[in-house]
């Protein structure tokens, strides 16, 4: 380095004008005693740049003696880092559902552990920056010490002296501070078992058929009206859960779906969060193109095929008596209904849900073997005109949050308190060493 060519010839000439003063013949007391420490410091600094590569040596040898290294220190970091980002995140997500979902009530609280999180992330990224500037700088924060210590009449011994020992103390002791960290810092405290969830699912037939747009009901228990109400999409598929509907898991509901007017229990018909799979309409077959059959009673479904415009059912009805509703929508043109070849004449009847006009007529059937044949032209089953409900779980979401800002508060005794009285140790310790160098200034980093 360049520095300590010129910081021994420094030390030199502090020794030289020592020698000079101490030899004057001026017969003051106190230009002899400057003489004196000057060549003393003269000596130190020649001392302290023969000594830098020994230093340098020391700082990793003592590391090595610990059992600390500087990159375990960075992992150390990088995982705190990673779980306050992830718990941020987390939170600032549920802010987004409380916010769509009404809840704005309970933001409060979660601005409360927010903040408390986004000191934890400032002590950390405190830390990250003086990590940064003692691993990759030290060699010249210890020879850019090295020189102020060597300037005549201690201009910079103060300074040098602070630069050397924080240049030591921090290259060794902060690859401390996760066995620090580990010894004071109290038990983690683990993430809510009882997270946020959904339900997710699509609407079949009893063939296994989607219904589209139907309508998905859920029930909390011994509730009269819906809690949820949520239209599926065009193959079927529906989803309860963030950022519209906030419900912690183990909620469980009871299930129904809508379709063409009528409200169907499906299987399964208890749902637990979280939950996904498909809701099976087992009394229902759906033909497409807006026409259904609702089957009441004992029944084993057979083949069901379609040619041209026509639809062929095998069934059989395992029941002493059923019945079979043909369902479909009033722009829907049924040409002909024949039961077992035989034609029937219905008298359909009409009614209107949701925005749509359904037409529907019944069929009485006794136990045997059925083929249903129905010639139609049809079209694209509608979306419900039914308006959406969704769910808020204020008492167990408040319960998740008071846990949330709990975590959060135990993330600021271990990611701020601990480092900063870990980083006062080393303040102080390197106040030590400047003092036992010669220096003294009180060097803060916290």
């Amino acid at each position: 380095m360049e520095i300590l060519p010129l910081a021994y010839a420094l030390s030199l000439l502090t020794y030289i004008i020592g020698a000079v003063l101490y030899g004057s013949p001026i017969p003051a007391r106190y230009v002899k005693k400057w003489g004196v420490m000057m060549m003393y410091d003269g000596i130190a600094s020649a001392i302290l740049v023969s000594a830098y590569g020994l230093v340098i040596k020391l700082g990793d040898h003592l590391l090595s003696i610990v059992g600390a290294d500087w990159g375990n220190f960075t992992i150390w970091l990088t995982s705190r880092t990673g779980v306050l980002a992830s718990m941020y995140l987390l939170l600032q997500s549920l802010g987004t559902m409380l916010k769509a979902s009404g809840a704005e009530v309970l933001l409060e609280i979660l601005k409360h552990a927010g903040a408390l999180l986004a000191t934890a992330l400032t002590a950390i990224k405190t830390v990250y920056i003086i990590s940064l500037v003692i691993y990759s700088l030290r060699d010249k924060i210890l020879s850019i010490g090295v020189l102020l210590y060597s300037l005549p009449f201690r201009v910079g011994r103060s300074v040098g002296a602070t630069l050397i020992a924080a240049s030591l103390i921090y290259y060794i002791g902060l690859p401390l501070m996760p066995a620090f960290a580990t010894i004071f810092e109290a038990p983690p405290v683990a993430m809510p078992s009882s997270g946020l969830g959904s339900i997710r699912g699509r609407v079949v037939d009893s063939l296994g058929n989607p219904l589209p747009n139907a309508v998905v009901e859920l029930y909390g228990s011994g509730a009269v009206e819906p809690d949820v109400v949520v239209v599926a999409d065009t193959s079927g598929r529906f989803y309860v859960g963030p950022p519209y509907d906030v419900m912690t898991e183990g909620t469980a509901f009871t299930s129904s779906v809508v379709f063409m007017g009528y409200r169907f229990t499906p299987d399964p018909s208890y749902l637990k969060v979280p939950w996904e799979g498909s809701l099976r309409v087992y009394n229902l077959v759906y033909a497409g193109q807006g026409l259904a059959l609702s089957l009441i009673g004992v029944f084993y479904v057979g083949n069901v095929s379609r040619v041209g415009d026509g639809l062929l059912l095998d069934m059989e009805v395992l029941s002493e008596t059923a019945s079979v509703t043909i369902l479909k929508l009033s722009a829907v043109n049924v040409s002909s209904i024949a039961v077992n070849g035989e034609d029937l004449q219905c008298s359909w009847g009409e009614f209107t849900w949701a925005g749509i006009t359904v037409e529907e007529c019944f069929v009485n059937l006794n136990r045997g073997t059925y083929t249903i044949e129905l010639k139609y032209l049809g079209t694209e089953y509608p979306r419900p005109a039914t308006t959406e409900k969704h769910y808020v779980g204020t008492a167990d979401v408040l319960d998740y949050l008071i846990s949330l800002q709990t975590i959060a508060i135990s993330y600021v005794y271990s990611y701020l308190l601990l480092p900063a009285a870990y980083l006062t140790i080393l303040s102080a310790s390197t106040y030590a060493l400047s003092k036992f160098l010669g220096g003294g200034m009180r060097f803060r980093l916290i």
